[in-house]
C-alpha cells in the first residue's frame, strides 16, 4: 500500500492511496499469518478466498481486497481525485530530482560526518549504491 496523496499527486488538492500487488505471493505458505486469506470469511458463504480463487491463479489477496474491503470501507476513488493525481503524476521527474537533490550534498555529508549519526546513502563513498559496497544487511 502506497500513498499517492505525497508523491504522485504533489500537490496536497486530494488524498489517496493505491494497492499493488504482482499476483505471486504464496499466501498459504504461511496460512497462520493471514488468517483473513486462509480461513473462512463468514461474510462471503464461508469462502476461503486462497481456495476459491484457485482457478485464476495466485490472486486471493487483490480478490479479497476488492470484494470485502471495497465494500466495506468504500474505498474507490473518485474520477475528479484521479484527474488531479494525473495531473501530479507529470510531474513526478521532476519532484523526484529536487528531493533527491535535497537528500545529497551537504545533508548526506553533514549527516554521515556527524559523530551520534549513522548512514547509509548512496552518496557516500562506500554507499549501497557503489561498485563493490557490502550488501544491506536484512
Amino acid at each position: 500500500m502506497h500513498s499517492t496523496t505525497k508523491y504522485i499527486g504533489g500537490h496536497g488538492t486530494s488524498i489517496g492511496g493505491i494497492v499493488v500487488d504482482g499476483g505471486n505471493f504464496d499466501w498459504e505458505k504461511h496460512a497462520d499469518r493471514f488468517p483473513l486469506l486462509n480461513q473462512p470469511d463468514p461474510s462471503y458463504h464461508g469462502a476461503v478466498w486462497t481456495q476459491a480463487v484457485k482457478p485464476l491463479g495466485p490472486i486471493a489477496y487483490i480478490i479479497k481486497m476488492r470484494v470485502t474491503l471495497l465494500r466495506d470501507l468504500g474505498a474507490p476513488m473518485s474520477p475528479f481525485n484521479a484527474f488531479l493525481f494525473i495531473q501530479g503524476l507529470e510531474t513526478l521527474p521532476l519532484r523526484m530530482r529536487a528531493h533527491c537533490a535535497n537528500a545529497d550534498g551537504r545533508r548526506a555529508t553533514f549527516l554521515a560526518e556527524h559523530p551520534k549519526v549513522t548512514t547509509r546513502h548512496p552518496s557516500e563513498p562506500d554507499g549501497p549504491a557503489r561498485p563493490g559496497a557490502a550488501p544491506t544487511p536484512i
